[in-house]
């Protein structure tokens, strides 16, 4: 059976598309062939990592833009040999505080390989292999192609949007834009700093980010985007 998720599709309910691997004293994993094939992920190509809260993803990239070589970006990808083994950046494994041979629980979620840390079993029961899925309710990765962002279906459903609908453009913080309907007074968002940007969500679902909020956040074409909703905010962020 098939399982939507916001921004994923989980391509079949199965105990055989989770797994849990060992990391080995290379800090790699092998991938078994039919997690490979149900995220089309052919062998010697090369996979982009994206860290997100608890856990992170590995995608298949077509092609390397030229500022995938500047070393931080560089740092979070890797190629896939042809036995399906792989090195986990040693930055996530930090970040998430996984060592050499330890398991990780790994999951294919449409074209998505999602890991986590599995949990130890000296922890309370409710703490013990916490499911991904809550939080990947909440998320959607999308590729930004020609300044827009395709809307799945389900954000726009969460936030009661629709085709032709017109969103403004806050500021929060550093690193987030927020883009809620349009109100005719003058917005006060609290935190939140109106940019005085606005774009309607064209036909097919597309939404444009506006240039002054891409340079911005330092958004480029070929660029993936964390895209959350809360309440009734959209709440974009650069993956890192």
């Amino acid at each position: 059976m098939e399982v939507k998720l916001k921004g994923f599709l989980l391509v079949k309910k199965d105990e055989s598309l989770t797994k849990y691997l060992i990391i080995d004293n290379m800090g790699r994993i092998k991938i078994p062939p039919l997690f490979l094939k149900n995220a089309n992920i052919h062998p010697s190509s090369k996979l982009q990592f994206f860290n997100y809260k608890t856990f992170f993803v590995m995608r298949q990239v077509k092609f390397l833009p030229v500022r995938l070589e500047k070393k931080a970006a560089k740092n979070l990808t890797r190629s896939i040999n042809e036995l399906g083994c792989i090195v986990i950046p040693k930055i996530l494994r930090e970040i998430h505080d996984i060592n050499l041979h330890e398991e990780i629980e790994v999951k294919v979620i449409n074209t998505s390989i999602v890991l986590k840390k599995k949990k130890e079993e000296n922890k309370p029961a409710g703490l013990i292999r916490e499911p991904l899925e809550p939080e990947l309710n909440k998320l959607s990765l999308l590729e930004i192609k020609e300044g827009r962002v395709k809307l799945p279906s389900s954000v726009l459903k969460s936030l009661d949007l629709e085709e032709h609908i017109q969103l403004q453009f806050f500021i929060k913080g550093n690193n987030t834009i927020v883009a809620k309907k349009h109100k005719y007074e003058f917005p006060t968002e609290g935190i939140l700093l109106f940019t005085g940007q606005s774009r309607v969500i064209k036909k097919d679902k597309y939404l444009n980010i506006p240039k002054k909020l891409r340079d911005y956040l330092n958004i480029y074409n070929g660029d993936t985007l964390e895209i959350t909703t809360l309440g009734d905010q959209l709440i974009i962020k650069k993956a890192l």
